[in-house]
């Protein structure tokens, strides 16, 4: 032995040499002889524990034989094969002295550098050794390089070779230590708590030698087995530690004092103000028109099974939106506003969903906030509004997700909620597709397979959610598709899958929606920072702070988010999915990492958090208020005197803010962010939206002419595309279209049926179809002109006599 490896051991060491054997016949003597030789020479006493993990050799008998001739040696047996971790953990619970150590049977390390550990431990309560000059196969040292670096980024274990087998403990900190897993994770497992305890680890390096007898017990197929035990272990301990449902940052849910229904009317309120009012906005070209045009044609014609726009089936999408819709214009009439209330429901039912999904997974407070955060948000509230099918989709996700959570969140499946969230799956593929299915199956196989704490899903349970999602949408489809056997490959290969890898339309970069959804969820977005830090904190402490609940919610939003951000095709309105759970993440960070106060009124329930970060988002929605004020003024969408006073009233609200001037206690700081946020969302929904709607649709240029296309001797026509709105607020479903191509046609027509109301797009294609006209046929335009140029398309002769008497 080199000078390196003598050193001076105090006397009155004591140690506990725990070796587990698998097999080992071929080398166990000598194991047990070595380690009894070096033990001799630094410890005043020892003992050397085999635990033989029922072995199908002869170890145990050498074992035995070797406890025979030396009381230093004791035998323990597993009836039946554990792993190395149960054998361990045997081997801890026996040993005797206040040193504990162990080692492989395999005889791979000089035990004389336990002489480089046992001096460590005086300093700190863990020594472990790192291999020197290391004599394994390359391959398998590959393998425990890539691991090592994976131990150290996702548990933070900090040590250069997790799994070298030479490590002591003190027993008062392995105690605190004792592993709960079976296989080979036990050593990651360990450093990882004694990471998360603040226990002292002490690295040196020791020996290696190439294995001579024996066949080593890890193989190549214990590497997909030991990352089964990494991710749900850094998942389950590591990262979301914090117990779910039961408790949350270490408050019982249950012990929480329950606010009375004030907040819960004020928040109900303010979504119905966002979502209910000015509903009747003009609708905007080309989707808003089109998915209200739809359901009018099917109304008028009775086609109640196929949805049907201008004679021709419309395979785009599924009917649900549809059938809502002509549910509403058979209440209220056929109305632009009648249109826009099922999205505006939608909206609002998902903000119920969302406090109600939290009030469950997170208690009273964190629903509240959830939903809070979500309600105030300007990209959900304007998304939402629209008349498209991504608002319901995302109420129906929202609820499948609510649902499979609350039937997970339990030691056996909750069938009854299982059975609600595949039935609210089902809606959702009735509402825009199989996507509805993806963006519920991602967090929800995400969290069986991370998540140990959760019931187990079997195989049985999946088909039976498939089949009760199917008996959802199934009969709309099976049916379809016998009337027309083109349905399934126009809607299922061209709009679902050649959409999302070969997009043919709105094809945008991976990170799209990354900086719409941070910027359209401000102020609330600032939060991001801080639970970002929170989610690096290894302490126990930080992960006793965040619940179970946040892994599922960041499960669901980066699902959402990642899924649409790998399609080729992008639209705005894909992401709303991924709002919902990502408001409760953060309200999850509110509620759970920043201590629980009781408060009076709303601010009660609204998290006692640094006022700072408070007042900066307030300050943040202040300068918004000043920013949107001088844009929307710009862009002629309000009036200057009223965006004056606008930009007036934020500046003077910032003002106040930074100087001091408006109340800075703890307790109104974020009641006061959620008020000056909800105040300049309100303002946006009746000024800027009713404006901006109106200059870029074009209801005010087609009703001008309403009462001239009531008579249906009068054709009417678009050029040189369709538009829907025409149809829609003429109420006419024999609107024609022409094209470039189909000038000479149209001048047909018009020559035959004494003229045509022409709708013709402003500008370039105006001048065009003005330059080519031939001399024998004028265009008279009718009224103001916008985005769409209306006017009587004649021979050039005077206009009838029934132009005449409508002008």
């Amino acid at each position: 032995m080199d000078g390196r490896h003598r050193h001076s051991v105090p006397a009155g060491w004591r140690l506990s040499l725990v070796i587990p054997a698998y097999n080992e016949a071929a080398g166990i003597r000598q194991a047990i002889a070595e380690a009894a030789e070096a033990l001799a020479r630094f410890t005043s006493d020892f003992e050397i524990l085999v635990v033989d993990d029922a072995s199908r050799d002869d170890t145990a008998a050498l074992v035995a034989e070797a406890a025979q001739s030396t009381d230093r040696v004791r035998l323990l047996r597993h009836d039946v094969n554990r792993g190395y971790g149960a054998a361990l953990r045997t081997g801890f619970d026996a040993a005797r002295f206040d040193l504990v150590a162990f080692t492989d049977a395999d005889c791979q390390f000089h035990l004389d550098d336990l002489q480089l550990l046992l001096p460590l431990t005086e300093r700190q309560p863990i020594a472990v050794g790192y291999r020197l000059d290391r004599k394994d196969p390359w391959r398998r040292r590959f393998f425990s390089w890539g691991y090592n670096t994976l131990a150290r980024s996702l548990m933070g274990t900090r040590v250069r070779d997790c799994d070298c087998a030479l490590k002591v403990f003190r027993k008062d900190a392995l105690a605190r230590l004792s592993p709960e897993t079976s296989g080979f994770f036990v050593n990651t497992e360990m450093l990882t708590r004694a990471r998360q305890l603040d226990l002292g680890i002490a690295e040196v390096g020791v020996r290696h030698r190439p294995r001579v007898r024996g066949t080593s017990t890890v193989a190549l197929r214990d590497i997909p087995r030991t990352l089964r035990a990494l991710l749900p272990f850094w998942w389950s301990r590591v990262l979301f530690a914090g117990a779910a449902p039961a408790t949350v940052g270490g408050t019982r849910i249950e012990e929480e004092r329950l606010p009375g229904l004030g907040p819960v009317f004020i928040l109900f309120l303010l979504a119905a103000l966002l979502f209910f009012s000015r509903l009747t906005c003009p609708l905007l070209e080309p989707d808003e028109a089109r998915y209200a045009e739809i359901p009018r044609q099917m109304l008028t014609e009775g086609r109640l099974l196929v949805p049907v726009l201008h004679g021709q089936p419309y395979y785009d999408k599924p009917p649900l939106l549809y059938w809502l819709v002509m549910g509403s214009y058979a209440l209220f009439g056929v109305h632009d506003w009648a249109a826009r209330i099922v999205p505006g429901f939608a909206g609002f039912l998902t903000v119920v969903l969302t406090y109600a999904w939290g009030r469950k997974t997170l208690g009273e407070r964190g629903g509240l906030v959830g939903a809070f955060i979500l309600c105030l948000s300007a990209r959900y509230v304007y998304l939402a509004r629209m008349l498209t099918m991504d608002s319901l989709l995302c109420l129906c996700v929202v609820a499948a997700l609510a649902a499979a959570h609350a039937a997970l969140s339990a030691p056996r499946l909750r069938r009854q909620w299982w059975l609600v969230s595949a039935l609210a799956c089902g809606c959702g593929v009735l509402a825009k597709g199989p996507v509805a299915l993806v963006l519920a199956a991602l967090p929800v196989g995400g969290v069986a397979f991370l998540d140990p704490r959760v019931a187990r899903v079997t195989p049985r349970h999946v088909v039976g959610y498939g089949l009760a999602a199917i008996a959802v949408a199934a009969p709309w489809y099976v049916a379809v598709s016998i009337l027309d056997p083109d349905f399934l490959g126009h809607f299922f290969w061209k709009h679902n899958v050649l959409r999302y890898v070969a997009p043919f339309d709105h094809a945008e970069p991976f990170w799209f929606y990354v900086p719409s959804l941070f910027l359209g969820m401000l102020p609330w977005t600032l939060l991001l920072p801080p639970l970002v830090r929170l989610l690096c904190r290894r302490s126990v402490r930080s992960a006793a702070r965040r619940p179970a609940a946040l892994g599922f919610f960041l499960l669901s939003a980066l699902g959402s988010l990642l899924f649409f951000s790998l399609s080729g095709s992008k639209r705005p309105g894909y992401v709303l999915p991924a709002m919902p759970p990502l408001a409760l993440a953060l309200a999850c960070y509110l509620t759970a990492a920043v201590r629980a106060e009781r408060w009076r009124w709303l601010g009660a329930w609204l998290p006692r958090a640094g006022t700072v970060l408070a007042q900066r988002g307030t300050l943040l929605v202040c300068l918004t208020g000043v920013g949107g004020s001088v844009v929307a003024v710009a862009a002629h969408l309000i009036d200057p005197a009223l965006g004056l006073v606008f930009a007036l009233l934020a500046a003077l609200c910032g003002w106040a803010l930074h100087r001091g001037r408006l109340p800075t206690r703890v307790n109104l700081s974020w009641p006061l962010c959620v008020a000056a946020t909800f105040a300049l969302l309100f303002a946006g929904v009746h000024t800027l939206l009713p404006a901006y709607a109106r200059k870029f649709s074009l209801r005010g240029q087609v009703r001008a002419h309403a009462e001239l296309a009531q008579d249906a001797g009068v054709p009417v026509a678009c050029y040189p595309r369709r538009w829907d709105s025409v149809s829609f607020y003429l109420q006419r479903n024999d609107v024609r279209v022409y094209g470039p191509e189909l000038r000479q046609r149209l001048l047909a027509d018009a020559r035959s049926e004494n003229g045509i109301l022409l709708f013709v797009k402003t500008g370039r294609a105006l001048e065009d179809f003005l330059a080519a006209l031939p001399d024998s046929f004028e265009f008279m335009p009718r009224g103001r002109q916008g985005q769409i140029t209306a006017g009587w398309l004649q021979r050039r002769r005077e206009a009838p006599p029934f132009l005449v008497a409508h002008r």
